[in-house]
């Protein structure tokens, strides 16, 4: 039987704020609008990235009852076994399904290890997602273009990005532009060695 996992971010905010309102655009966290009028605090980022985890790790161990359900007869043909048998008869049967899928229970230490490479690999997506954005043209310095110039050091002509029509620096977009910048950059700057090490690797 195949396991079906589909969570996402509207599981782990019931899981942990049951009573909350919140609106999600997207299944991501920068999507969440909170209602905190109950008096519930918003959780963070980390908090339903570790409680996504721990929901997959749950619905995986909680899979033997799912593969029990398929293999047990039906109600009647349960009570037909007992009548034309016996109930002990029945029981070995019932036995012999529970021991082929065993109750199962969640391993605080696996559940730590899963949390901690959900963090881990949220910390990788946002890393790689503020590399990406810091590669993108500066909408500061205008619109860049390539000019074919004369380089006297090489004595010969090459190739430069040049930019035009260049907005004054109070302009919305430059400023809307410099603030993803800036927090482009702080997530660069706030990500562990380790994780970027990782990343290289």
């Amino acid at each position: 039987m195949k396991l079906d996992l589909k969570l996402d971010l509207s599981d782990a905010i019931s899981a942990l704020r049951p009573n909350s309102g919140y609106t999600l655009r997207g299944n991501v966290y920068s999507g969440l609008e909170w209602d905190s009028s109950n008096g519930d605090a918003k959780p963070t980022e980390e908090e339903l990235v570790e409680k996504l985890a721990e929901l997959k790790y749950q619905k995986e161990i909680n899979a033997y009852q799912e593969k029990r359900k398929l293999e047990y007869p039906q109600l009647t043909d349960q009570l037909d076994k007992i009548y034309h048998t016996s109930l002990t008869a029945w029981k070995a049967d019932i036995k012999a399904i529970k021991d082929k899928y065993p109750k199962q229970t969640m391993d605080s230490t696996e559940l730590q290890n899963r949390k901690d490479a959900a963090i881990n690999d949220m910390k990788k997506t946002k890393y790689l997602a503020a590399v990406e954005r810091l590669k993108e043209p500066r909408v500061l310095f205008g619109t860049p273009y390539t000019e074919n110039v004369w380089d006297p050091s090489q004595n010969k002509y090459v190739d430069q990005t040049r930019y035009k029509d260049v907005p004054s620096p109070s302009d919305p977009a430059v400023v809307s532009d410099e603030a993803e910048r800036d927090a482009a950059q702080a997530t660069i700057d706030g990500t562990p060695q380790s994780i970027i090490d990782s990343i290289n690797t």
